[in-house]
């Protein structure tokens, strides 16, 4: 391997290349470490007034009345929306969110409750005034009528005959299809491979045990926050920090019953996500008052109102059954997983099912999957959702077996590892995924060689699977006429991928990383570009600058930075989509 000096100190090992496996100057990092950086919250437009959101103080109430008069007649009020201020659509319309398929009246109660409160620091109420203190003066005139009812906590409490119901109308969907049944389970799947009472009856060992798990917030340090203009013409822009800059675009034209063309997203830089980013709070609030003052809206939440208002992962209740052989090899495994949807429908259960015994080689499989409601917020993403707690519970069995039958606790885990080729419990094989090859260097690994010492000492490993998701990506390429590269991309940078995606323009088109200038644009300065979330923006979207590079190139666009100067070619660029996988071409 030879090693090059590149302009800038920047030093590479080179392999095959000459910009990927460098570390040059993050294109944001000067913006960040000087505090120019220009996050959600420091937003500012002329005549901006300041929006607050009336909460429930109780986990499960009916709305019987909201009197907002008081507040509107209080100086410095601009404007007061409630639900009944979003436009009329039936119960019935629906809308794709990630996984589910979640109705619309869910969607938009879950901004601003209509007929019941679910949660504690569920919004009810949106006020604009002249400043944020108005605001909150305002908040404490509104009067509420409630008819509190008891509340359901957690999964087993949600799953008892007797238990209080959420959504009086909403009727369980079993095995694919809707019953009539009304009940807190949203959903039940059921995933089988195999004879599972057979494997059973075949095992020499078998360890059954129950796990509870509780809701975890992402504790991100940046506040969820939203400015929204509502302009004259009926189009929308609405600057917010986010990871889904399209999702949250999507998602509040269906709340306000708008074209999605009708609103333009403008990501600003992110102080945190970890996958809690990508729902509508407070953007649909803000827009709704900035239509009717005629001014734009800003809302940033307390840090009270995140821990009470925003989706932290879900609590659980697992119970997994494993059988092995007398000589260490899986047999069977059968889990029963109820996740807290938290008020509305959309745990990530199906995630978790699908990752719970991924990683082994299990021919006989039965997994029941529960998404479950319960008055708490609505769930959302923290970190591989659903996986974390699925891995928990047999991840702690398989140590317990390993113990119980003597073996050494990655040779257990690296003879019944999944490969190319071993079927999921949902029958999909997987395609390679170097399970085997983790444990092996898991087994190298100095940690693991390391000699315990003392009677407190102790080590303990784990492997977990999981799936991942990229989706659609768009980027586009501008050749400037003195050889640098203008890269304009989709995804909200969380962790350098600014960096990452400029490296593989600039590789293909033989520059340095520091003569691409990448921007995170707005959603009508881009194609469509799935969120920053899953690990998948370098990827994703490096796979977009890869392919508009190479179009650049093609074309003939592109020399070497010192013949574009003698030249001054420019070229208005080339876009490219990639959906992860593949490219798509419009």
């Amino acid at each position: 391997m030879t090693t090059t000096e590149y302009e800038h100190n920047v030093v590479l090992a080179t392999g095959d290349y000459n910009v990927v496996g460098t570390r040059p100057i993050r294109p944001d990092g000067v913006d960040k470490v000087t505090g120019r950086a220009q996050y959600g919250g420091d937003f500012q437009a002329s005549d901006l007034l300041y929006g607050k959101t009336l909460r429930s103080p109780h986990a499960h109430a009916r709305i019987k009345s909201i009197d907002t008069a008081k507040a509107e007649a209080y100086p410095g009020v601009r404007a007061v929306v409630t639900a009944k201020d979003f436009p009329i659509m039936g119960s019935d319309v629906t809308m794709a969110a990630g996984e589910i398929t979640l109705s619309l009246k869910f969607l938009r109660d879950n901004v601003l409750a209509s007929d019941k409160a679910l949660y504690r620091g569920h919004a009810l109420v949106g006020v604009a005034a002249v400043n944020a203190h108005v605001a909150e003066e305002a908040l404490a005139l509104i009067e509420v009528e409630y008819e509190v009812l008891p509340p359901v906590i957690t999964v087993l409490d949600a799953l008892k005959e007797d238990a209080p119901l959420l959504h009086e109308e909403m009727k369980t969907e079993e095995f694919g299809q809707k019953t009539d049944r009304s009940s807190n389970v949203a959903s039940h799947f059921q995933h089988r491979l195999g004879d599972v009472e057979k494997g059973f009856a075949e095992a020499d060992v078998v360890i059954e045990r129950e796990f509870n798990t509780k809701t975890v917030h992402q504790g991100y340090v940046e506040l969820h926050n939203a400015t929204a203009f509502w302009n004259r013409d009926g189009r929308v822009t609405i600057w917010c920090s986010t990871q889904g800059p399209f999702e949250v675009r999507d998602a509040t034209a269906k709340v306000l019953g708008l074209k999605v063309s009708d609103i333009n997203l403008v990501p600003m830089e992110i102080g945190g996500g970890f996958g809690g980013k990508f729902e509508p709070y407070g953007d649909p609030v803000a827009a709704l008052l900035s239509k009717k003052t005629g001014h734009p809206v800003k809302i940033i939440m307390t840090r009270t109102e995140e821990f009470e208002g925003t989706g932290p992962t879900p609590g659980s209740y697992i119970k997994v059954k494993i059988g092995a052989t007398r000589e260490g090899k899986l047999i069977a495994a059968q889990a029963y997983m109820a996740y807290e949807a938290g008020a509305y429908p959309g745990s990530p259960v199906g995630a978790g099912a699908l990752c719970i015994f991924g990683t082994y080689d299990i021919p006989n499989i039965l997994i029941d999957g529960l998404d479950v409601v319960v008055n708490k917020p609505k769930t959302a993403a923290y970190r591989a959702p659903g996986a974390t707690n699925a891995s928990f519970a047999s991840e702690t069995i398989i140590d317990e077996l390993a113990a119980k039958l003597g073996i050494d606790p990655l040779e257990f885990r690296l003879n019944n590892a999944a490969k190319e080729g071993t079927r999921r419990a949902d029958s999909v094989p997987h395609p390679r995924i170097g399970c085997i090859e983790v444990i092996q260097a898991m087994q190298d690994h100095p940690h693991w060689k390391a000699p315990l010492e003392g009677p407190n000492r102790g080590r303990g490993v784990a492997v977990a699977f999981w799936m991942n998701f990229g989706g659609p990506a768009s980027c586009t390429i501008k050749v400037n006429s003195d050889g640098t590269i203008a890269l304009r991309e989709g995804s909200p940078d969380i962790g350098g991928t600014r960096a990452s995606v400029a490296m593989q323009a600039a590789e293909v088109l033989g520059i340095a990383a520091e003569d691409v200038q990448p921007a995170v644009v707005d959603t009508d300065s881009i194609g469509y570009t799935n969120g920053t979330g899953g690990s998948s923006v370098t990827f994703k979207t490096g796979l977009a600058a890869y392919e508009a590079a190479q179009e650049a190139k093609r074309l003939g666009t592109a020399p070497k930075v010192t013949a574009v100067k003698e030249r001054l070619l420019a070229y208005e660029a080339t876009q490219a989509i990639s959906n992860g996988a593949g490219l798509l071409r419009p």
